[in-house]
């Protein structure tokens, strides 16, 4: 019989990029496997696993106020009462939670049911719901290999597995593909695009009187594709774009990346050995996006930048250094990103749960 595991995850490209790796990969390895997440996962899930997902209209009481707060109150009761029910109907041998808010209705069930789980965490720093719930799971396993993060109280049941990639980045050719033009990848993340589709172009426009010319890929959102495409000159060739499922092509024609610091994010530029500055968000909860990336920082892999600090002129200088004629700082930081042990994070999760699943 096969075993059966239901994946619980926020709905962000951030959480579900590296559960979907997983899914592929316990799928390929005879695990039946359900997904439980919120409305906006359903723009990265395909038909097949849509069939298996259940959709939960959940989101945090904290994030609204006044009449509002006892509507969301109300769906998250009412979203545990389903969970509860969909657990009973499907009785999963493990639950994964891997943080976001649509994860805590189904864990608060499993609790009741008396459901294992393990939670994973893909940031630097322990999120809200994985750490309310840390106290009654079976393990934590952890995407950073920084430890010293942790409280002690956190610590007992923490393993470290590394960062799950989706499945479009395994077994990839870390070879860059042949490109002239200097390549540019600028990706502001569903959260952080704003201040990145102000202020990016405008140096780049900038750049320009210096003979330096770019092709830039810019992800932005939906609603402000045609005024950031707007925003730059016609010295370089831009290609804006909301969302791609081939982002791993693009990386690979690029020699730098400018980004928030989602982990999956920076963890994908880091396989495919592509150097990036890092402009974390600066209202990221418990300012896990600095320490994302100032986990690769401290190993000379990417530049680190706080949005606070940021001076439009030290930023022009600092895009003109990197691709000066001999490129070393770039060369640098790519000879860092090589020099990571590289492990597999899937077949080290896997390990871990294997208990659970006799």
């Amino acid at each position: 019989m096969k075993k059966k595991i239901l994946i619980t995850t926020g709905g962000t490209g951030g959480h579900i990029f590296p559960m979907l790796g997983l899914h592929d990969y316990l799928i390929s390895n005879n695990y039946e496997v359900f997904f439980v997440s919120d409305l906006r996962a359903k723009k990265y899930l395909n038909n097949q696993i849509l069939s298996k997902t259940k959709i939960l209209n959940v989101n945090s009481p904290f994030n609204v106020k006044g009449i509002f707060k006892v509507f969301t109150i109300g769906n998250l009761l009412y979203s545990i009462i389903v969970s509860f029910f969909f657990l009973i109907k499907n009785r999963p041998h493990l639950v994964i939670g891997s943080g976001g808010y649509a994860s805590f209705p189904i864990l608060i069930a499993s609790i009741l049911l008396n459901v294992k789980y393990v939670l994973y965490e893909t940031n630097s720093i322990i999120g809200k719901t994985n750490k309310f719930f840390y106290f009654f799971c079976k393990k934590l396993l952890l995407g950073y290999d920084n430890k010293e993060f942790l409280s002690e109280k956190y610590r007992s049941k923490s393993f470290y597995v590394g960062q799950i990639l989706r499945s479009s980045f395994l077994n990839k050719n870390y070879t860059k593909i042949n490109n002239d033009q200097k390549t540019i990848l600028i990706m502001g993340g569903s959260q952080g695009s704003e201040f990145f589709n102000k202020v990016i172009p405008k140096i780049f426009n900038e750049i320009k009187d210096i003979n330096l010319s770019f092709k830039i890929y810019h992800q932005c959102r939906e609603n402000d594709l045609n005024t950031t495409k707007d925003m730059y000159s016609s010295q370089h060739k831009v290609e804006v774009f909301n969302f791609k499922n081939n982002i791993e092509e693009i990386m690979k024609k690029s020699d730098l990346a400018i980004t928030r610091s989602g982990s999956s994010s920076i963890a994908e530029m880091i396989n495919l050995h592509l150097p990036f500055i890092a402009i974390p968000l600066p209202n990221s909860l418990d300012n896990h996006q600095f320490y994302n990336a100032k986990y690769y920082s401290d190993k000379n892999c990417c530049w680190l930048i706080r949005q606070q600090d940021f001076s439009f002129e030290s930023f022009k200088k600092l895009i003109i250094d990197i691709f000066s004629s001999s490129k070393k700082e770039l060369n640098n930081k790519i000879f860092s990103i090589k020099q990571i042990k590289e492990i597999n994070p899937i077949k080290n999760f896997e390990k871990e749960i294997l208990e659970y699943l006799e």
